[in-house]
This record gives C-alpha cells, sequence and structure tokens, in this order.
C-alpha cells in the first residue's frame, strides 16, 4: 500500500492539471451555465449499473463526472433536503424521483368512506395530518360561511367516477370524511418513488413537475386525456393530482410500483392498490365531530326564505337583523369561539407532527443507487428557486429517457442497505462546514476596521483545519523504510469529506458523488484560499524579523477574503447557512416553515406577489419565497389568524 505513494505528488499535481483543462474546456467556470460545446452533461440514463469501484485516495478524481457547480449544488441540497419537511418547503422545486422503501410493519392512516379503498388512494405517515381531514367542523355565528374548503388529497374523485354516471362528492361532504382508517404494511413497500420538493403543492410554478412530467409522458404512450369537460359539471372538478395519480399507478403496475411519496405537511403515499396484499386494515372508527362531543346543535339556517337579512354575496346585514336573530348570533358566536380553541389545537398538531420530521422521516428509506434526475438533463439555475425540471431546455426525448429510466429502475427493485447513505455523508459535510462559513462570513463582514484583528479572528477557524492536513515537509520516503508525510493537502481534505461509504455501482451513484466532490472541493479551496490571504496578516510583526503590517495591502487581503466567502454562500444556497428561527420556540411552540400546500396556516400562490405570512415576494425569480427568519407559533397564533 505504501508503495503506491511513490512520487503521488507529482501523479496527482499532474492528473490534477489535465482534469481541470478538460473540464474548463467544457463548462463556463462557476457559473452554473453549460458551455455550447457541450450542450448537456451526461444525457444518458443515470440508473444504470456498472462494474464496482472502489473509491481511494490516489484514484478517486479519476471517477469524477463533469458537472457544473449550479447542478452540483443543486443536486448537494437535493440529497440534504430529502424527505425532511422544511427542507422540502425552503426549496420546494423537485427535480428527482428518488427510490424509496416503507418497512413492513409501517402504519398509515387514511380518512374517508368507512370500506377499504378499491383503487388508489392517499394515506398520511402521520395520524395527525390525516384526522385534520376529518375534523372539519361545522362553523356556527356571523362568520360561519358554506365556502369550499380543501378535501382529501385529489379530491376523492378519481377517473372512473368522472366519466361514468355518478357525480364526483362535494368536496366539502364532512360525513364521507368522518372515517378514520389506520392502515398497516403487511410487507415492504420495496418500490416507491419519492418525489422531492414541495410536490404536494397545488401549484402550476413547479412543485408538481416530477408528476407532471411523468403523468405527460405516459398519456402520450398510453393516448389518454385527463377526462376533464367544463362542460358537465360532474366532469369539471378533476384535480390534476388525482389524474397523474391515476396515470401514474397504471404505468406503474407491471413494474410493480407500490406508489410514491409526496410532502405537505407531513409526508403522504399515494398507495395504488388497497386490495394486493401489501397492507392491511387494523382499525376502522368513525370519529364524532367536536360541536356534536360539545352537545351544541346544529348551527342556525341561515337563509332569506328563513327570513334572514343577506346582502348579494349572502352574508348577514347586521342593521335589519331581528333582535330574536341577533341573539342567535351572539350564542352562536360564543359557541364559535369554543370550537376555535379546539379546532385551532387540531391544526396546530398537524403542523407539530410536520415541524418533527424538518429532521428527516426515517420510516422511509432511499436506494440513491437508482435516483432518476434532471439535475444533469437540463440548464440549470443556481437558485433553487429559480429552477424547474419542465423548460424550454427539456426535450421530449430527454422526458422519455427518465421514464425509461424510472423503469429500469423498478424492474431493478430497491434495497435501501445496498446504498451508500449519501444524506449521511452530505450532513456531516454541512455540520463541519456550514458554522465555519457562517462565523467567517460573520467576521469578514463586521465593521471591525483593524485588518489584523479581523485575520487573526478568520483564521482562528481555519488554522487547525488547514494544519490537520499539512505535514513539516509533506515527502515521501520509502526506500529506507522511513515514511515522511503523505495524504496530505486540499486533496487528502477533499478526500475525507467525500468518500463514499460503499462501493459505487451505477451511474446515479457517481453523479450525486461527483456533486458532493465539486462542492466540497469548493469548500476546501476557499478556506485554504482565506487562511493562505489572511495567515500573514495575522502574524505580521509578531516574531522577531518577520514582515511589518502594511495597512493598505492588509486591508485589500481582507476585502479579498470577504468576497471569496460571499461568493460561495451564494454559490452553495444552504438551507443551514440561511434560515433559522427568530428565538428559541417555547414548549408550546414550533418553529413553522410555511407550507406550498393546504395546511392549517397558509395555502400558498407561488406565482402570486400577495402576502402571506412567513413569506416575501422575490422578483428575481418572480414567485414567493420562504422568508430566512423564521418564526415561533402556537395554537393561540392559529386562533388569532382567524378573527
Amino acid at each position: 500500500m505504501l508503495a503506491n505513494y511513490r512520487g503521488f505528488q507529482a501523479v496527482v499535481g499532474l492528473t490534477l492539471i489535465v482534469a481541470c483543462t478538460l473540464i474548463s474546456s467544457v463548462f463556463i467556470s462557476y457559473d452554473g451555465v453549460f458551455s455550447s460545446s457541450r450542450g448537456k452533461l451526461l444525457a444518458s440514463a443515470n440508473a444504470r449499473e456498472h462494474a464496482p469501484a472502489h473509491i481511494t485516495l490516489e484514484n478517486y478524481r479519476e471517477f469524477v463526472k463533469p458537472l457544473d457547480r449550479a447542478n452540483s449544488t443543486t443536486l448537494f441540497n437535493a440529497i440534504y433536503a430529502a424527505l425532511r419537511q422544511a427542507g422540502s418547503d425552503i426549496h420546494p422545486i423537485g427535480v428527482s424521483y428518488f427510490p424509496a422503501v416503507i418497512p413492513k410493519g409501517t402504519l398509515l392512516y387514511h380518512t374517508g368512506r368507512a370500506n377499504i379503498p378499491e383503487g388508489l388512494e392517499w394515506l398520511a405517515m402521520d395520524h395527525e395530518f390525516s384526522y385534520s381531514f376529518a375534523m372539519h367542523s361545522v362553523r356556527y355565528g356571523r362568520n360561519a360561511t358554506q365556502g369550499w374548503m380543501h378535501g382529501p388529497p385529489g379530491g376523492n374523485k378519481s377517473l372512473k367516477n368522472i366519466s361514468g354516471d355518478n357525480p364526483p362528492m362535494p368536496p366539502h361532504d364532512r360525513a364521507s370524511r368522518a372515517h378514520f382508517l389506520t392502515f398497516r404494511a403487511t410487507r415492504d413497500l420495496t418500490k416507491l418513488l419519492y418525489l422531492d420538493g414541495a410536490s404536494a403543492a397545488k401549484t402550476e410554478s413547479g412543485e408538481m413537475d416530477t408528476q407532471k412530467l411523468l403523468s405527460d409522458v405516459i398519456a402520450k404512450r398510453l393516448n389518454e386525456s385527463d377526462g376533464r369537460d367544463d362542460s358537465d359539471p360532474r366532469k369539471r372538478f378533476v384535480m390534476e393530482e388525482r389524474v397523474y395519480a391515476e396515470r401514474i399507478c397504471k404505468w406503474g403496475k407491471p413494474f410493480g410500483l407500490d406508489g410514491y411519496v409526496r410532502v405537505e405537511v407531513g409526508f403522504e403515499v399515494v398507495l395504488c392498490d388497497f386490495l394486493n396484499g401489501s397492507t392491511e386494515l387494523v382499525s376502522n372508527i368513525t370519529l364524532p365531530q367536536t360541536n356534536k362531543v360539545l352537545g351544541l346543535p346544529d348551527p342556525a339556517n341561515v337563509t332569506v326564505a328563513n327570513g334572514w337579512p343577506l346582502d348579494d354575496e349572502g352574508l348577514i346585514i347586521e342593521d335589519e337583523m331581528t333582535p330574536e336573530q341577533v341573539a342567535i348570533m351572539d350564542q352562536e358566536d360564543e359557541w364559535q369561539r369554543v370550537l376555535d380553541q379546539y379546532s385551532s389545537m387540531l391544526g396546530f398538531d398537524q403542523i407539530r407532527a410536520g415541524y418533527v420530521h424538518d429532521k428527516g422521516d426515517r420510516r422511509i428509506a432511499l436506494d440513491y443507487r437508482y435516483l432518476v434526475t434532471g439535475v444533469n438533463r437540463t440548464l440549470g439555475d443556481a437558485d433553487p428557486n429559480g429552477r424547474r425540471l419542465l423548460n424550454d431546455n427539456l426535450s421530449d426525448e430527454d422526458k422519455e429517457h427518465i421514464v425509461d429510466d424510472l423503469e429500469y429502475a423498478l424492474q431493478r427493485g430497491f434495497d435501501s442497505g445496498m446504498s451508500t447513505d449519501w444524506q449521511q455523508v452530505v450532513d456531516e459535510i454541512v455540520d463541519k462546514f456550514a458554522p465555519m462559513v457562517k462565523v467567517m462570513s460573520q467576521i469578514l463582514s463586521s465593521s471591525e476596521v483593524d485588518s489584523r484583528t479581523i485575520a487573526l479572528k478568520v483564521t482562528r477557524y481555519t488554522l487547525n483545519f488547514v494544519l490537520r492536513f499539512s505535514g513539516l515537509d509533506n515527502t515521501v520516503l520509502l526506500d529506507d523504510d522511513t515514511s515522511g508525510d503523505f495524504g496530505f493537502g486540499r486533496h487528502f481534505a477533499v478526500y475525507e469529506y467525500t468518500r463514499p461509504l460503499k462501493d459505487l455501482h451505477t451511474d446515479a451513484d457517481y453523479l450525486i458523488w461527483s456533486a458532493l466532490v465539486n462542492v466540497v472541493t469548493d469548500l476546501v479551496d476557499t478556506v485554504y484560499d482565506i487562511h493562505e490571504l489572511l495567515m500573514p496578516v495575522a502574524s505580521s510583526g509578531l516574531a522577531p524579523g518577520s514582515p511589518e503590517p502594511s495597512p493598505a495591502d492588509d486591508a485589500a487581503k481582507v476585502a479579498e477574503a470577504s468576497t471569496k466567502i460571499s461568493a460561495l454562500i451564494d454559490q452553495l444556497h444552504w438551507i443551514a447557512l440561511d434560515y433559522q428561527c427568530d428565538r428559541k420556540c417555547a414548549w408550546d411552540e414550533v418553529c413553522y416553515t410555511p407550507s406550498w400546500g393546504p395546511s392549517p396556516l397558509s395555502w400558498a400562490d407561488p406565482g402570486s406577489n400577495r402576502t402571506t405570512f412567513g413569506m416575501h415576494y422575490n422578483p428575481a425569480v418572480d414567485r414567493m419565497v420562504i422568508n430566512t427568519e423564521l418564526q415561533c407559533i402556537s395554537a393561540d397564533f392559529l386562533i388569532a389568524g382567524r378573527h
């Protein structure tokens, strides 16, 4: 083994020079744009397998695939955010399909009719998520409305009932949603697809692109329409996610697809078949409504026919009510205030259940070996809110290739135990570098004017990192069995933080690993560059004979270091660097990340510039984005929002 290091420095240096020359001829450096000479990266399938490659310090640069910085960052961040509630909402536009597995014995929850669904349906991973759909109580008093309420995912409408003689179920039919069913997985669900980002959003701004792409290709292959007909009331209210689900499950059946996983407030599973033995019903409860538990009568039937004064919008005209009607409304307003206490807690429980999974939902495992992604197939914006899978640069041929790759992956089958846990590797990188990068940035952007003081504070964070990968002479002495320093410097630092936990087998493995190598290379280079800039400033005039401080030169070096760290942060787009709560939340609070889909607090419209709690409009990407400063909320906060 030691003999392999003879002349290691020369070989590494030559390899890096050649590699850098080749890569620079293909890409425009660091700007996230492909050069015209190459067009697209790795246009071939990214789920295919190869003979296993054992990555070592000596050879790892040979296996790095050509992937530009914008796409490397996007894939790195997708791995970091996978199956994490907050991460999926902060970077909402997913572009990847992750093979997923849910183990035997996992409990899954569904609200709907009393019978077991005969086709596909939605299942929640948390009972609070499903329970919230069943417990929409009637409303009382002056603020009572008969407006539309969000029902179960997909609107509980299928292509079967919209194209037949039976009209779809009204979305506000409370009685049909009062049954709370708990299912247990009777086997490992080994053929699931996890769709990253805020994939359960009801939007047209990219969050649902992974479903739309798959659905559109399937429709073309099967020559299917969506079944919608605006002239027929029975066929008008077809939610696109239901159309997508019908098609995806129909397409996936020959390949054994169990379903797919999305995030709303908590994670949910679209299970394609409840009758194939993959799940069993273990509980079926008819939930009583809160107003009935409290012994309250039904709300007054407020209609013009019953003598109530209503305006053209159906709202009560206060000044025209009789004394008896005023008394009824006063009583009902009090009842509603009590009900709001309970319903707000219901919503808060759902938010808390989702918040628990900000750190990940470990009940679902990922097999990264067969990841299928658009990251390497289309031009990418470095801003995660500015890119999307379906864009003008993704050809119909590319879309077909993505579906072909998914079919190949499903035929292989998923086993998370055979896969490198790339999220673990990414977490170690973020946990190590995020504090260092953030603190260095704060120091370099502070109001401190003394360059030497700034340099000293910054190099406190760089010195030990650099020394750990440095030696006294950095030589290799083997002939006399006296070994010197080897395995050192930037090259070894990158290897240490990106080494695969298992041999690489598939294109997806290589793609993910290459993205990590590129990101960590930029991190290590920035730390080293700043250290080499500022260490002479920090040590100037310190020892006898050392150079004296040069205020102008030292200030220029500090400014250059500040530019480097700012450029790195802008390139990384790390959630850990930018997003945190405004304070430590109390026990009755959670640090809330807004949801793009229906939630107890808001239903955001990414394409709107309206005011939404916890968000703001970003003209650079022409959409709403989540504020970097998150807020603590409680059930009382939800109550206040109702009035």
